[in-house]
């Protein structure tokens, strides 16, 4: 602990951050300052909140879903990790809980021999667009890195005016996760 109080104190002073008046007494070390509690809590108060729980959620299809709009957004009903429950599968949105750059992905699978035109979207305009190619059962993924502020919403729409068929069987799969703040 000595050693750890005194790098910490040193580095400090080093930086000319606090001017403190300290003394080191064996295994204790006193510093008679304000500036340097508050640097103290305020780093404990970071550790805390990086130990907080990331941000992370992983949902996929269950039903075949056919698109009949461009404003249809993809509800991935069958939630398997929510952690923090920034997805909400009613909606189909994720949002936020905090700052942070997050990665997401989006696999989708075509229904038989359709093809299918979607997008990512940050809040309402596009982010990333993707696309389903004629074939059997034909799929795309689609992965995405993302500034995001506390509120934002990601989710994933159809592109396109023709009705268009997303397989489930839990064959398509949408999930996010906060890589830092």
């Amino acid at each position: 602990m000595l050693v750890v109080s005194t790098t910490l104190l040193f580095v400090i002073c080093l930086l000319g951050q606090v001017e403190a008046e300290c003394t080191v007494n064996e295994d204790i070390t006193t510093c008679r300052n304000e500036n340097l509690l508050r640097i103290l809590l305020n780093a404990l108060q970071s550790k805390k909140q990086n130990d907080s729980p990331k941000p992370v959620f992983f949902a996929s299809l269950t039903k075949d879903t056919t698109l009949t709009y461009s404003t249809t957004i993809l509800k991935f009903d069958d939630v398997r990790i929510n952690i923090v429950n920034g997805y909400d599968s009613t909606t189909g949105v994720f949002t936020a809980p905090r700052n942070g750059i997050y990665q997401f992905n989006c696999l989708l699978r075509a229904k038989g021999s359709n093809e299918v035109h979607f997008q990512l979207n940050k809040n309402d305009a596009l982010y990333t667009w993707g696309y389903v190619s004629k074939g059997h059962y034909n799929s795309q993924t689609i992965s995405s890195v993302i500034k995001l502020m506390k509120m934002d919403r990601v989710y994933i729409k159809h592109r396109n005016s023709v009705n268009e068929t997303v397989s489930g069987d839990n064959s398509s799969t949408f999930s996010g996760i906060l890589l830092q703040t």
